[in-house]
């Protein structure tokens, strides 16, 4: 069932009791009954089903949670009232509703990344979900990661491993162990953990030093090479500090391991370099491991371009293709429109074109900067030519003024260091290519913020008038001495009926 490639059908049964309990109890595992069956590749094609097995059933999701009167998303135990019961040798399912990934490919393509560059991380297929006879649409399949599939990468894991979640804000500070969720390994035993903590909060030498005992630094910076360049915004390299896993060896080192990749591959603005969890910015401090970083970096740009992850995206498109043509005619809970799911990957391939870019530029690897804009010259945003002096720094925080995107327009504010001219170019990503929103510029006769209003073409209007979209600006700023600068934002405009 782990193949990106395949879809399976899965049909779920919930008595009443069960239905009221999750409805009490979201989080608490419920008794019903699980099977699944093989498909051709369209609706019309699916099999026979397995015999039916009692499992146990419970939702799941943070800030995409459903209950079940929406798309749902789902966690199922096969062992919770069998005892010792597996099926296909797996104990667990997780079924993720991808209701914040409209092109539903972000997370099996980030994880294959993951996986080429050497990081342990989950494998994935696509399932079709039916709750008592009710169509749940399409949803993720992914490999849980519990000590069935650590021991499928790792061998059988030992007493004193274990493998811990990081949820939002956790990170390894003094007195934060008690934070972390135990998913594999003994509760009251996390020696091996603390140990981790002492060893990031020690000062008396250097921080490559410091973790030689207690993490595998190779292995964590490929993993935040990894989250950087795939744009995962919400993981442990990012502000966030969310979506990961710790795992330890039995002599208690450390790996970090991905999860939670669902907001990945749109993000292009992300830098690569940035506030994130406590380990990383260490490492970015530490001559030696700022290096291993910079080398994941490139690791991942050529990984994800040998196993053209691209390319995989539409393969992946075109598989879910007639499964989401029946979840938007046959489902009330289907999230996105045929549309929306068009952008969702019109957005992929553009962060995909883009990203290798970015790279090159943050490494200092020259390279002619490109502007694609389908309208008249005069609406291009110019590139100032080198003039000698000071480059002044235009502060990267792009304020918004939201009441004002239901009128068509996009007022933004930045802050500008010297005298100068602003100039501004918002686009949104389409299948033939990026398509330009709107282009405005401001003066700036010395220090401070400056407004710009820039009103959104008409095909953009037309566009968010039926969908959200995800706005790609470009501010730049030309002082009248010196040489420019500039700096890219991503803006999600909620529709604008």
């Amino acid at each position: 069932m782990y193949d990106p490639g395949t879809m399976v059908a899965i049909d779920m049964q919930l008595p009443p009791a069960s239905i009221a309990a999750l409805e009490a109890e979201p989080d608490e595992y419920v008794e019903g009954t699980f099977k699944v069956a093989e498909t051709g590749g369209t609706p019309a094609t699916i099999g026979a089903y397995s015999a039916p097995l009692t499992v146990g059933i419970r939702l799941k999701g943070g800030a995409s949670f459903r209950d079940l009167s929406g798309k749902a998303a789902f966690k199922l135990k096969f062992n919770e009232f069998v005892k010792g019961q597996k099926f296909l040798g797996l104990k667990k399912l997780t079924l993720n509703s991808m209701l914040q990934d409209p092109s539903m490919t972000h997370e099996a393509l980030a994880y294959e990344a993951f996986r080429a560059v050497g990081v342990a991380a989950p494998h994935t297929g696509y399932a079709y979900v039916y709750v008592n006879g009710v169509d749940y649409g399409v949803h993720l399949n992914l490999e849980t990661m519990d000590d069935v599939a650590l021991a499928k990468r790792f061998g059988a894991l030992e007493d004193d491993q274990h493998l811990y979640e990081g949820a939002y804000g956790t990170d390894v500070v003094p007195g934060g162990a008690a934070a972390f969720e135990v998913d594999e390994g003994d509760e009251g035993d996390r020696s091996d953990l603390e140990a981790l903590i002492a060893a990031a909060a020690a000062t008396d030498s250097s921080f490559t030093t410091r973790m030689e005992a207690v993490a595998d630094l190779e292995e964590m910076t490929r993993m935040w090479g990894a989250e950087r360049y795939l744009g995962h915004w919400d993981g442990y390299s990012a502000p966030n500090v969310n979506n990961y896993y710790l795992f330890s060896d039995a002599a208690g080192s450390f790996q970090m391991l991905p999860w939670g990749t669902d907001q990945t591959l749109f993000t292009w603005w992300m830098p690569f370099t940035s506030a994130g969890g406590v380990l990383f910015e260490q490492c970015l401090e530490d001559d030696k491991c700022a290096a291993a970083y910079a080398e994941a970096l490139k690791a991942t740009r050529t990984a994800v371009a040998e196993i053209d992850l691209k390319g995989k995206a539409s393969v992946i498109a075109s598989l879910l293709a007639p499964w989401q043509a029946q979840e938007i005619a046959e489902s009330s809970r289907a999230p996105y429109d045929a549309e929306e799911i068009e952008d969702g990957l019109d957005d992929t391939t553009y962060f995909l074109e883009k990203r290798p870019q970015q790279l090159n530029q943050w490494l200092g690897i020259e390279e002619p900067a490109v502007i694609v804009d389908p309208l008249p010259e005069p609406a291009a945003l110019p590139t100032p030519g080198p003039v000698a002096g000071p480059t002044p720094e235009l502060s990267k925080r792009l304020e918004v003024d939201r009441s004002k995107l239901g009128r068509g327009l996009l007022v933004t504010r930045v802050t500008a260091p010297v005298a100068g001219t602003v100039r501004q170019v918002a686009q949104i990503a389409t299948k033939s290519g990026p398509l330009q929103a709107c282009v405005a510029e401001a003066r700036v006769d010395a220090l401070g913020a400056t407004t710009l209003r820039c009103r959104l073409s008409p095909a953009v209007r037309k566009r968010l008038a039926v969908r959200r979209l995800v706005l790609r600006v470009e501010t730049r700023l030309e002082p009248d001495a010196g040489s420019g600068s500039s700096f890219d934002s991503s803006l999600v405009l909620p529709r604008q009926s």
